[in-house]
C-alpha cells in the first residue's frame, strides 16, 4: 500500500476520536485529564510523538523499548518522549526527548497536530501526545542508558482492521492482572498509555486504507 504524505497529514489534522479510541484498548478505569486537573491531584506533565517516516518506500512510526529500571514502566515499550523541563512548552519537551533518546533532532515545522492528553496514574503524569511526519530516514543513535532497543513499526500494520489482540497483563500500580487490548509490534506486547495513544492513530489514519 503507497500512501502519500499529503494523504497523511490531512487524516492527522481531521478531527480527533479522543477519549472513544482510547477507551477501546483500555481494559480498566482512569481518571480522564479534565477530572485531575479539576481534582486535588497534582500530575507532572509531558510530552510523546508519534513520528512517522519513510524506510524502503514503506511509512513506518517508532517505538522504544525501555531498559529495565524500579519503576512502573520498567521494560515497556512506548513512544519517544518525556517530561517537561521547567520552562519548556510541550512541543520543547518532545524535541529535547526525542534527540537525547535516537539522536533524532526533529523540526518543529514537521508537528502536525497534537493528539489527545491522557492521565497515567501509576506515574501521575498527563502525557501530552503530538503527531509528526518527515522526508526523511532518520539514522538513529539510540541512548543506551534509557533505550534498550528500538522497534520500527509499519503504519500499515497498524492500519490493519484486526490488529490489536488481547492479552492478560500485570497493573504494577494496582498489584493485579487485566485482560487489555494491545498491539504486537517487534515481538512485543504494546499495552496501556501507549497502546491508548495508537488506537487513536489507528482510528484517525484508518481512512488510508482505502
Amino acid at each position: 500500500m503507497k500512501i502519500e504524505k499529503e494523504r497523511i497529514i490531512d487524516a492527522l489534522n481531521g478531527e480527533l476520536p479522543g477519549i472513544k479510541a482510547h477507551d477501546e484498548v483500555l481494559g480498566y478505569e482512569r481518571p480522564t485529564v479534565d477530572e485531575v486537573l479539576s481534582s486535588e491531584i497534582d500530575p507532572r506533565l509531558s510530552s510523546v510523538v508519534f513520528l512517522i517516516y519513510p524506510r524502503e518506500d514503506r511509512w513506518h512510526f517508532l517505538l522504544l523499548k525501555r531498559n529495565d529500571y524500579k519503576g512502573v514502566h520498567s521494560g515497556q515499550v512506548g513512544l519517544p518522549g518525556g517530561s517537561l523541563e521547567e520552562g519548556e512548552t510541550e512541543e520543547d519537551a518532545l524535541i529535547r526527548e526525542l534527540e537525547e533518546e535516537t539522536g533524532y533532532l526533529l523540526s518543529s515545522n514537521d508537528i502536525i497536530n497534537k493528539l489527545t492528553p491522557l492521565y497515567i496514574p501509576p506515574s501521575n503524569f498527563i502525557v501530552n501526545p503530538f503527531a509528526a511526519v518527515i522526508d526523511e530516514c532518520p539514522e538513529w543513535v539510540f541512548d543506551k542508558r534509557e533505550v534498550n532497543r528500538g522497534i520500527e513499526a509499519s503504519l500499515v500494520d497498524l492500519l490493519h482492521p484486526e490488529i490489536l489482540e488481547e492479552q492478560n497483563v500485570f497493573i504494577r500500580g494496582g498489584n493485579v492482572r487485566l485482560n487489555v487490548k494491545s498491539f504486537p509490534f517487534g515481538g512485543e506486547v504494546v499495552w496501556g498509555a501507549t497502546a491508548m495513544i495508537l488506537s487513536e492513530c489507528n482510528q484517525i489514519l484508518s481512512k488510508l486504507r482505502t
